[in-house]
């Protein structure tokens, strides 16, 4: 066997390559003591593998929030992960709704905390939501229509945006949770629903759409609940002044869906604002409400992308 020389010291060749590769922090795999022959070494890295952050735990395939799809302006708190959306509804004339689970550490106040108000300073994301013209009307599609709108109540709390110039959109907060660690978790739902295709007639429709909630407006409350019914989802009201007849008036709406769809969800909507139903029929009916005085609307729709209540003055 070969060897070196060093003054006063006489070193095998094989045994100063071991002694080199061990301060190495390598380990011998394969090792021939013939003369001139190969030695085979293969270094041992040790791996340490990197902690998930809590919130990539609780919510598993959470990535960190960049916004959410649909809700402008909305401010979540810093550190935020946002799973992937799960989706419902989506039918004619119904509202789709994207759920989805969200994580940051924090409190649920950081959430729905503060003074809730246009012109109070916000301290929280729905509080920056309504800062920046969203509106707290808690409402939110019916989870087992998805077109009704049910009130937002017992840890759910709901916006809505203005309805211009596309159809609302309804945010929901609810199913908070505290964690191990400090951390949150939480579900955020949004209902959005496509613009109706509306009668090209711009005597009816023209300018910047404007979609109303309520045959009376977009207020969840009224000073006058004759009126304060609800519309379909994605009613777009009408510029058309017109119609007007001895005792009565033409109010012109425009609504997502079809024919049925719209007919029906009327029905149920007045009813539950204490109208009688008649003359049922396709395209329509009569409703009537009250006694000294008595309020009647008939309802006409021949085609959802234009079609008329007729409001006769009270009796």
């Amino acid at each position: 066997m070969g060897r070196w020389s060093i003054p006063g010291i006489r070193v095998s060749r094989l045994l100063l390559i071991l002694l080199v590769l061990s301060l190495a922090g390598c380990t011998t795999t394969a090792v021939s003591g013939a003369p001139g022959s190969t030695v085979a070494a293969t270094a041992t890295i040790a791996v340490t593998a990197t902690p998930q952050p809590p919130c990539a735990q609780l919510v598993p395939g959470s990535v960190p929030a960049q916004g959410v799809n649909g809700v402008a302006g909305i401010q979540l708190p810093s550190g935020t992960y946002i799973g992937a959306a799960t989706t419902s509804g989506g039918g004619q004339g119904q509202y789709t709704v994207h759920s989805y689970t969200l994580c940051f550490q924090g409190t649920e106040s950081a959430i729905d905390g503060g003074v809730i108000s246009p012109s109070a300073p916000p301290t929280s994301t729905i509080g920056y939501l309504v800062h920046a013209g969203w509106t707290l009307n808690n409402l939110f599609p019916d989870p087992t229509s998805f077109a009704y709108l049910d009130y937002c109540s017992s840890g759910h709390t709901c916006v809505n945006d203005a309805g211009s110039p596309n159809p609302f959109t309804f945010v929901g907060f609810d199913q908070f949770t505290s964690q191990s660690g400090g951390y949150t978790t939480f579900r955020l739902e949004v209902a959005t629903i496509a613009a109706p295709s509306c009668l090209d007639d711009p005597q009816y429709y023209s300018g910047t759409p404007k979609y109303t909630i309520y045959e009376d407006g977009n207020s969840a409350s009224s000073n006058n609940p004759t009126y304060h019914f609800q519309m379909p989802p994605g009613t777009r009201v009408s510029t058309f002044q017109g119609g007007g007849t001895a005792g009565s008036t033409y109010v012109y709406f425009c609504s997502a869906g079809t024919q049925a769809t719209v007919v029906n969800f009327l029905v149920q909507s007045m009813q539950n604002d204490g109208y009688t139903i008649s003359s049922a029929a396709s395209a329509g009916f009569t409703a009537t409400k009250g006694s000294g005085p008595s309020y009647r609307v008939d309802v006409s729709v021949q085609n959802p992308n234009n079609y008329y209540l007729r409001v006769f003055v009270p009796m």
